[in-house]
């Protein structure tokens, strides 16, 4: 088990810091293998990736399974996020999950007992984000594709300062925002934000604009949903399932 369940990005202090990035990669499992997919996440890679974390050629990694909603037939969704402190680290993070040295099984064994359906990488870079280094088993993922980025990103920087002093109550571990990378393009919202939390409960109030929300004024939400006339594009809870620590 992680010694933290999930803090989804550490304390960082952005003074004189390289921009902090990080890699969404989503793949597709099929329910019935979930089970041994899990297993050979936490067997090969996690302690992979420790090893990657100590060496510092990694900030972070975790895994998260998208928790239960949507359609009955749909495969499960799950994202590795792999956290850099720099793009120069990330770049140069090389294949550290391969299984061979440290476990003298070859990767193509250790991790092709379970069909993976590949989604996609995609890369953000950190704008701001708050940690209260408390461990948070549950993070809603959100996309948005706003009509004015600059103004969203300084609104967004304003709300989450009104909100800050709340978190410890409300049982919010960590939020941020990011502005995704590559690849850029219509189809690809160019705005991401994630909503760590303690309990599911708390993930399901803060989709209903309570939990650390309620210590926001309501003209700051008139004004998110002028520039997001449709609001989210899409918006997940995420469960930890395994990681560094």
């Amino acid at each position: 088990t992680m010694k933290k369940v999930l803090v989804l990005l550490a304390l960082v202090c952005f003074q004189g810091q390289a921009q902090r990035v990080f890699q969404l990669q989503a793949v597709n499992i099929d329910p019935s293998d979930a089970e041994q997919f899990e297993m050979v996440e936490k067997t090969f890679a996690t302690p992979l990736a420790q090893e990657a974390k100590k060496n510092g050629e990694i900030a972070d990694w975790y895994l998260m399974k998208r928790t239960i909603g949507g359609r009955a037939s749909e495969k499960i969704l799950y994202v590795w996020v792999h956290i850099y402190d720099s793009i120069e680290q990330m770049v140069n993070a090389g294949d550290w999950w391969e299984t061979q040295e440290k476990f003298g099984v070859p990767s193509s064994v250790a991790y092709g007992s379970v069909e993976r359906d590949p989604i996609g990488s995609f890369t953000y870079k950190i704008e701001k984000n708050y940690d209260t280094n408390r461990p948070g088993k549950y993070v809603i993922f959100n996309w948005a594709a706003p009509t004015d980025l600059g103004a969203t990103l300084q609104l967004a920087d304003e709300i989450s300062s009104s909100f800050k002093s709340n978190m410890k109550k409300s049982g919010m571990t960590s939020w941020g925002m990011a502005t995704r990378v590559y690849p850029q393009g219509a189809d690809y919202e160019p705005l991401f934000f994630w909503d760590g939390y303690e309990t599911y409960q708390q993930a399901m109030e803060h989709l209903m604009n309570k939990a650390v929300l309620e210590a926001v004024k309501p003209e700051m939400f008139e004004k998110l949903f002028k520039l997001l006339p449709s609001g989210f594009a899409n918006r997940f809870i995420m469960e930890g399932i395994t990681g560094t620590n």
